[in-house]
């Protein structure tokens, strides 16, 4: 049995990584902390009625450092504002506990260099939590990709908005590493690499600034072969979720790419007749891709397999959202290999 600690009360972890825990066979959720008191005891029972679990064994911690020197914990869940993921991934470490790190896992890639850097040197596992990559949706896209049903893929358009109004959330936060660029855009980029199996050897970005966070981030990422990745993201639009994979003979149109939870995920395929698209629609099995990341991760704490994801994978992705930031500043192409 692999127990979970969670460090802090985010929503995330309330609505949808703890649920994931509780459902997971072989873990169990053992504590939560919060230094805000009061909040923990609130989360651990919204958990309760919510899920319908009894969780009156769960143990309540009034600072992070408490939690993790709890010899009874394995492993924690860290959906701490983006700017505190590096420190408390390393005093996890430290602590021996094995760590699951809420996107994206530093500010940059030097950071992300010396975390990552830190968990091996205290034999931990380390894996920062791009749930999305374990729905089986992203198995059948790369399946499509590969069969040539939809000739050479060239090109990869995504989009990730939504409208936020509250200037006193966390993501508008520059000392907390806010910005649409590390809350969504992270996940375009790393979906990007993900599909095209390499990195990006250029990028080019605009950016809408305000308070020096970026509220809208527009992307191009450039791939050998003259394959393209372009992105949007920005909390000043209405809700989009959407990714397309253009090939040289067809198109993959993907409804719901990095959230497709609560319903099954579905799949529009459709070769080029003239200017007219024939698609078929495939609906994938209806799974919870945060448990599949929680199982994948607890088997790796118990020695079943290694983790199916190298953490050099998050300072890959970190190099690259650098680069992307480095663009929209300079208003410059930047190359990755320079």
């Amino acid at each position: 049995m692999v127990s979970w600690g969670v460090l802090s009360t985010a929503r995330i972890g309330l609505q949808s990584v703890a649920p994931a825990i509780l459902a997971t066979p072989g873990a169990r959720l053992a504590a939560v902390a919060s230094e805000t008191p009061g909040k923990a005891e609130k989360w651990v029972k919204a958990l309760s009625e919510s899920s319908g679990h009894s969780l009156d064994e769960v143990k309540i911690y009034d600072t992070y450092g408490a939690l993790l020197e709890d010899p009874d914990i394995d492993a924690v869940y860290i959906p701490l504002p983006n700017s505190l993921h590096s420190e408390w991934t390393i005093r996890a470490a430290k602590a021996k506990k094995h760590i699951l790190s809420e996107k994206p896992m530093a500010i940059d890639a030097k950071e992300a260099r010396h975390t990552i850097d830190a968990c091996r040197a205290e034999g931990v596992l380390f894996m920062e939590a791009f749930m999305y990559q374990f729905h089986p949706q992203y198995r059948r896209i790369r399946e499509i990709m590969a069969s040539g049903q939809i000739g050479q893929p060239r090109l990869i358009r995504s989009a990730f908005t939504f409208p936020l109004s509250n200037r006193a959330d966390i993501r508008f936060s520059q000392a907390l590493a806010g910005g649409s660029l590390m809350d969504v855009g992270c996940y375009c980029i790393h979906s990007a690499r993900l599909l095209f199996g390499e990195e990006p050897v250029s990028v080019l970005a605009s950016a809408e600034m305000e308070n020096n966070v970026d509220t809208t981030m527009t992307g191009v990422l450039n791939f050998s072969g003259g394959r393209v990745a372009l992105f949007d993201v920005s909390f000043s639009v209405t809700f989009r979720q959407l990714m397309e994979i253009v090939g040289t003979e067809g198109v993959i149109l993907v409804e719901r790419p990095w959230k497709a939870e609560g319903e099954a995920a579905k799949l529009s395929v459709g070769p080029t007749r003239g200017y007219e698209r024939d698609y078929v629609t495939e609906t994938l099995p209806l799974v919870s891709a945060y448990q599949l990341e929680i199982e994948v991760f607890c088997q790796a704490i118990k020695g079943q397999h290694s983790l199916p994801i190298d953490p050099e994978d998050a300072h890959r992705n970190m190099l690259v959202i650098d680069a992307v930031r480095k663009a929209a500043k300079t208003e410059k192409t930047v190359y990755l290999d320079r």
